[in-house]
């Protein structure tokens, strides 16, 4: 019987891996199919610096870039022609300071293993990583309930504002890469006892992506505090065992915020690890409601609303304000932001609860790139669904999956916590948007299976 029994998991656990093959096949099978003919020259405004301080760390000129190459590259007609090598200038190279450095990294680093010198190969790679956290979360998680999160899973393959992401030479491929590798990574170390090399892994991958893009920098920390509770009270392990293992996870990620603040400090002359434009992103958020300066979410709109702040301003191209935190623009809009909470803490509260409401039901937001405003009151009665099916899903959660409860609860905490007082658009909710739909779906079965039980009741108890 034990025999049968054994033979039986076997062939399950079989179908399931063959299964979890498949995905990982659609799912590279057709973001190479999109990223060729139909999203080939996706590119945000970074990517031809990043292009050109690729070539200047090639050629030993460290992160540096040089203003023709980045005409002759902005030139090149899509991500995968041309060689980048071609177009070397050796002299008037300028410092890469506006953005963070881990692109040029990535894509000098590839040139060195691949013989093709452009975007093509950092594309291939997000492609490449993309699909194996989709194949990863499917192992790691289709036993905790099978039809759910197959259908989330389906949906991630199929998730074509993300797959746009991946396809886009930019940085915001890497704070979807980094939830998935920590949502994988954590979830995997928590079920099993031994645990210690995934969690070093996970801390060191979430470390990398700290170079490459803001939005999780301080997202480990919330991380380790659920890595205490849940290894003391659900795991029971020894307070050394515990400590062992959130430094394990954690000191990848400070050593790598330490380099990075040391390398803009060095730099910039200020220690953030961050970009450039702080303030300019908080002002982007009061823009995105009614406000008392008439100020819209847009870059031009808050580049002549500094200006009329501060008309010495004027004196200096935008070029040269990037090349510092401490630059006049970004000081006068913090000590405008600063006046702006002072003086309006009514609508900065405002403002923080309908981010959130937003982060918890993106179909809610209205003129985002998430959500096109000409939908916005056709999807309006599905953002108020979602918006009371998240809450029926993380109390459905919390009464049977303690584990993806709290792990969920972590990563929404640290993005109510970051961007509800900030800045949230489309390229904040993707990357933690598989959540929210798996969330969704555990509050319909909430639903679904508190009706069965009320027909339950009604038919084992029928009225005299």
């Amino acid at each position: 019987m034990k025999l049968v029994n054994s033979k039986l998991k076997l062939k399950l656990n079989n179908s399931y891996l063959i299964i979890a093959i498949v995905l990982l096949l659609a799912s590279f099978s057709i973001r190479i199919i999109l990223f060729y003919p139909n999203w080939g020259e996706l590119r945000h405004s970074y990517a031809s610096k990043y292009g050109s301080t690729a070539i200047g760390l090639y050629k030993g000129q460290g992160l540096t870039y040089n203003s023709s190459e980045v005409d002759s590259i902005s030139h090149v007609k899509n991500n995968f022609s041309g060689n980048f090598l071609e177009f070397y200038n050796k002299k008037n190279r300028e410092k890469f300071l506006v953005g963070l450095p881990g692109p040029p990294l990535i894509l000098c680093l590839l040139w060195k293993l691949i013989p093709v010198n452009n975007f093509a190969p950092l594309i291939w790679l997000q492609i490449l990583l993309d699909s194996i956290l989709i194949f990863l979360f499917y192992s790691v998680f289709y036993k905790e309930d099978k039809k759910i999160f197959f259908i989330v899973t389906i949906l991630m393959i199929l998730n074509f504002p993300v797959i746009k992401r991946t396809l886009m030479v930019s940085y915001d491929f890497w704070p979807q890469f980094c939830i998935l590798v920590n949502f994988i990574g954590i979830a995997y170390s928590l079920k099993n006892k031994k645990n210690s090399v995934v969690l070093f892994i996970t801390g060191i991958l979430t470390a990398f992506t700290i170079w490459c893009r803001s939005i999780t920098n301080f997202l480990p920390f919330f991380i380790t505090i659920l890595l205490f509770f849940y290894f003391k009270y659900y795991n029971k392990i020894k307070l050394k065992l515990i400590i062992f293992k959130i430094v394990l996870y954690i000191l990848p990620v400070i050593l790598s915020l330490c380099l990075l603040s040391s390398y803009r400090y060095y730099n910039t002359g200020n220690a953030r690890p961050t970009r450039t434009y702080f303030w300019h992103a908080f002002f982007a958020g009061v823009g995105q409601f009614s406000n008392p300066y008439n100020l819209k979410s847009k870059d031009a709109d808050i580049w002549n609303f500094g200006k009329k702040l501060n008309t010495e301003i004027n004196k200096y191209s935008i070029s040269e304000l990037s090349k510092s935190p401490n630059n006049i623009y970004e000081k006068t809009l913090k000590n405008k932001a600063k006046e702006f909470i002072k003086r309006y803490p009514h609508l900065f509260i405002r403002n923080v609860f309908y981010r959130i409401g937003i982060m918890i039901s993106p179909f809610l937001y209205k003129g985002g790139d998430f959500i096109p405003s000409s939908l916005f009151n056709i999807l309006l009665p599905i953002g108020i669904v979602a918006f009371f099916l998240w809450f029926l899903g993380m109390y459905y959660l919390f009464k049977n999956q303690n584990l993806i409860f709290w792990l969920s609860a972590s990563i929404y905490f640290y993005f109510f916590a970051a961007f509800g007082w900030f800045y949230v658009v489309g390229r904040v909710i993707l990357p933690f948007l598989f959540i929210n739909i798996f969330v969704y779906l555990f509050g319909i079965k909430f639903i679904i299976t508190k009706l069965k039980e009320a027909r339950l009741n009604a038919s084992t108890h029928p009225k005299s």
